[in-house]
C-alpha cells in the first residue's frame, strides 16, 4: 500500500469493469492503471476461481477435500487463503468456520448458482473432532493435509482474499489506484476518484437494487454477510448459506446482512460472519469491542451504523 499516494490527485483516470467471476457479480476500478491492467485483473480472478472453487472438479480444494490423509500440492495463493482462513478463525474465536461443508450439502446448497452443471462431491464421513487448526500446511513444499472428515469451503473469504491479492498486485505493478468488489467483498488501496476516499454502496438486502447507505472508505476492506442470499428450498423449507458453528445447521440469526470494515477484505469477511450469528442482541457489540465499523441490518429493515476511531475505521464514514 502506498498512502502518499492520496495526496497525488493530479491527473487522475478512472476505468471501470464489470464482470462476473465467482458466481458474484464483480467490478474493478484503477485509477491511471497501466496498459492491460484491467485485462489482466479479470484474468487474475478467473485463475484464482480455477483454483479455489469447490464447484471445479480440478480446483485446488476439491482436490484437497476429496483426499484426506494426504499431503497435496497446491498453488502457493491456495496455501495463502487456507492459512488466512486458520488466523480468521483464531480472530473471530471460531465465530468464523469454513470446515462446514458437510452441514452446507446436508442442507442443500450442493449446485453452483451460476451453471447448474456444476456440483460438489460430498466425502464420505463428517467429524466434528477437527477445526481447520488442524489441517496442516508444509509451506516449503506448498502442500497441505486435510484430517478425514473435514472439508474447507472458501466461501466469502476466498472472495475477500481475492479482491486483496489482486489489488496488493495492481498496485505493486504501478496502478495508482485499486478497487476490487467480488459481490460486495471489496478490497481498495491507492488514489480513489473522490477526495474523501472509495464510495461504496450497501445493499438494501429487501431491495437488491436500491443501496441502504453509501460509505467513503479508503484504504482497506469491506465485506458484507447476508442470510438473504445463496437461498434455497430444502425439504419445503427456506435454507441460507450461514451455518451456525455451535449447531451445525442454518443459523436462525435475526439479521439480514452486516457490513464490516476492516483493514482487509478476507478479514472484514470473518468479522461479517461471525457477528451476523449473533443477532441483534449481539452484533453490534461484537463489532465495537473490536475496534471496527460497520452496518447492522435486521430483517425488519432496521439499520444501526456502528462506527469507531480505530485502525481502517478511522477513515471511514457514511456519505449518503
Amino acid at each position: 500500500r502506498h498512502p502518499h499516494l492520496h495526496r497525488q490527485r493530479q491527473p487522475v483516470e478512472a476505468i471501470s469493469r464489470t464482470f462476473r467471476v465467482m458466481a458474484s457479480t464483480t467490478q474493478v476500478t484503477l485509477m491511471n492503471s497501466e496498459p492491460g491492467a484491467m485485462e489482466w485483473a479479470e484474468q487474475r480472478l478467473r485463475e484464482l476461481e480455477q483454483r479455489w472453487s469447490r464447484f471445479i472438479p480440478t480446483s485446488d480444494i476439491t482436490t484437497i477435500n476429496q483426499t484426506p490423509g494426504t499431503w497435496v500440492h497446491v498453488a502457493d495463493d491456495t496455501i495463502r487463503l487456507i492459512h488466512a482462513m486458520q488466523l480468521a478463525s483464531s480472530a473471530t474465536a471460531g465465530g468464523y468456520d469454513p470446515t462446514f461443508l458437510h452441514q452446507l450439502l446436508s442442507a442443500g446448497y450442493t449446485t453452483s448458482i451460476d451453471d447448474a452443471s456444476r456440483m460438489t462431491l460430498a466425502v464420505d464421513s463428517s467429524s466434528t473432532t477437527y477445526s481447520v487448526h488442524d489441517v496442516c500446511i508444509d509451506f516449503a513444499h506448498s502442500s497441505v493435509l486435510v484430517p478425514a472428515g473435514l472439508s474447507l469451503d472458501p466461501g466469502g473469504i476466498g472472495k475477500g482474499f481475492a479482491a486483496d491479492l489482486v489489488v496488493t498486485e495492481l498496485i505493486a505493478a504501478g496502478t495508482a489506484g485499486a478497487l476490487v468488489s467480488i459481490g460486495g467483498d471489496i478490497a481498495a488501496a491507492g488514489v480513489s476518484p473522490h477526495p474523501e476516499g472509495w464510495h461504496v454502496h450497501v445493499q438494501d438486502p429487501f431491495d437488491p437494487q436500491s443501496p441502504a447507505l453509501s460509505l467513503a472508505v479508503s484504504d482497506g476492506g469491506i465485506a458484507t454477510s447476508s442470510t438473504q442470499s445463496r437461498r434455497w428450498l430444502q425439504n419445503g423449507s427456506e435454507q441460507h448459506h450461514i451455518i451456525d458453528p455451535t449447531t451445525g445447521a442454518t443459523s436462525l440469526t435475526d439479521l439480514a446482512t452486516v457490513t464490516v470494515i476492516a483493514n482487509s477484505g478476507w478479514l472484514a469477511e470473518a468479522h461479517a460472519t461471525a457477528a451476523i450469528l449473533l443477532g441483534c442482541a449481539g452484533a453490534t457489540s461484537y463489532l465495537e469491542a473490536r475496534g471496527l465499523s460497520g452496518v447492522v441490518i435486521d430483517l425488519a429493515g432496521q439499520i444501526t451504523e456502528i462506527t469507531t476511531t480505530h485502525d481502517a475505521a478511522a477513515k471511514s464514514g457514511v456519505v449518503s
